[in-house]
């Protein structure tokens, strides 16, 4: 059976490399509808991995040197019906290998090809106010945000991932650092001189209960030419489309996720359970410092070069024993990325360095949030392969708390454009498991011991 891309790749591969109809297309003002194209080859190397999924002891380093090729394409249609309405629409096709773990070792390699549709956007704009020191604007549908264009690859806690259990999500050019849709929902968007608001009601798409609505608030302030602050809160899954489903309250009987509290089975008691559920509220804040801003004259260096950055966030508020036990308390739950932009001197648009701590107690993996579990499966300890290559061993969770990215990119004749990046983060190739295709690919992390890495390339054309 053929197998369809997964939404990962999907993401991944949806790039605003169809620069022409999301950025070109959203600053013009000129009446009309026009169209964008792009097309792109994507491809990805896995260095070193530390797989997990097997069952024997060749899992681990299954997958060096393996590599994936995807081609894909899009066209998008951008409509300015007025100074005040405008509204947009695109679709896309990517195709490609998918990564294949079954139960011999001898048959480490693909899955069959696939090929997969996606919307690429669908949404309307709408502007209150379009003031030079004043604006409010109203964007609502399926269309692209980013509170941070500074990252390339880790951080965007807000948005990106779960709260519980606190799985971060990175890896080469996922939609959520790239100009192409990444939320459903509404966006309320309001500046003032230096200051900017944004008052979001995404949907929920991505992780399981679908469609669950989170409220999300996120400030920015440009307090120097030189410096910007943010700061933001989502009340994660706040508004369920089922009450019971996302507080973990309903389950079929067999996939739920609670703790019991051992300490009550003394003298032969019914211990205390705690059922555990998807909701929850993150917190963040971000900086950016350009120090070019305190100088004079430097044209040597690119626009980018120079720049430091950073985030900072809070996975998860509850702070009850079965949460404290599970997640682990404050420091566990809060991920830190600081980003430095190289001197590229104008051979590269940038070239940025990110590295990231982050000392969560669960394991790097979504396998069970996407397929209609209520069991959210937090894995309280990480089960590792040792030297000999044995599965069910445990494994020190404190390997996998460092992470780097180093991405560069550099636009040729305004229409071609070249990245890159080398990264041990939180890559999810989307592995198939066992004799058939028919099941969901697996979304755990391979990379989780210092030494692993992988190499992502794309060359894309557009107009």
């Amino acid at each position: 059976m053929k197998p369809s891309i997964p939404l990962r790749v999907c993401a991944s591969l949806a790039i605003g490399i169809c620069m022409a109809g999301t950025i070109s297309l959203a600053e013009s003002q000129e009446k009309g509808v026009k169209l964008g194209a792009a097309g792109w080859l994507q491809f990805n190397l896995v260095g070193k991995s530390s797989d997990t999924m097997g069952t024997t002891g060749y899992s681990r380093g299954a997958f060096d040197g393996k590599n994936i090729f995807s081609p894909g394409g899009q066209l998008t249609l951008d409509a300015v019906l007025s100074d005040r309405l405008n509204i947009a629409a695109g679709f896309g096709m990517v195709s490609g290998y998918n990564l294949a773990h079954t139960f011999s070792e001898n048959n480490l390699s693909y899955a069959l090809p696939g090929t997969g549709a996606y919307v690429a956007e669908a949404n309307f704009s709408y502007k209150f106010l379009d003031r030079l020191d004043a604006k409010v604007s109203l964007t609502g549908g399926l269309f692209p945000y980013d509170y941070n264009s500074d990252v390339k690859n880790l951080g965007l806690y807000l948005l990106r991932g779960p709260v519980y259990p606190g799985v971060l999500i990175s890896e080469f050019e996922t939609k959520h650092v790239l100009p192409v849709a990444n939320m459903m929902g509404l966006e309320l968007h309001a500046e003032w001189k230096n200051l900017s608001q944004d008052f979001l009601l995404p949907s929920d798409l991505e992780n399981y209960p679908y469609f669950d609505l989170s409220p999300t608030y996120v400030i920015g302030y440009q307090a120097h030419s030189s410096l910007h602050i943010g700061a933001g809160v989502s009340f994660y899954h706040l508004i369920p489309v089922d009450p019971d489903l996302t507080r973990g309250l309903k389950s079929d009987g067999e996939h739920h996720w609670f703790y019991a509290d051992p300490a009550d089975t003394i003298g032969g008691k019914a211990p205390d359970t705690t059922r555990l559920g998807f909701a929850g509220t993150k917190l963040m804040a971000n900086a950016s410092f350009d120090p070019k801003k305190l100088f004079g004259n430097m044209d040597a260096l690119g626009p980018e070069d120079l720049k430091l950055y950073g985030e900072v966030a809070l996975i998860g508020l509850d702070n009850d024993k079965a949460h404290t036990k599970i997640y682990g308390d404050y420091l566990h739950r809060m991920p830190v990325m600081v980003g430095f932009n190289l001197p590229a001197f104008r051979f590269l648009d940038h070239l940025s360095l990110e590295v990231e701590w982050y000392g969560s107690k669960v394991q790097d993996n979504l396998n069970n949030f996407n397929q209609g579990y209520s069991d959210i499966s937090p894995y309280p300890t990480n089960w590792r392969p040792d030297a000999n290559g044995n599965f069910y061993s445990k494994f020190s969770s404190v390997r996998d708390n460092w992470k780097w990215s180093l991405h560069g990119s550099r636009t040729l004749q305004q229409h071609i454009l070249l990245s890159f990046q080398v990264a041990n983060d939180h890559y999810r190739p989307g592995i198939y498991q066992g004799y058939d295709d028919v099941h969901p690919p697996s979304r755990e992390a391979i990379l989780i011991t210092p030494s692993d890495w992988y190499l992502s390339t794309k060359l894309a054309y557009f107009f």
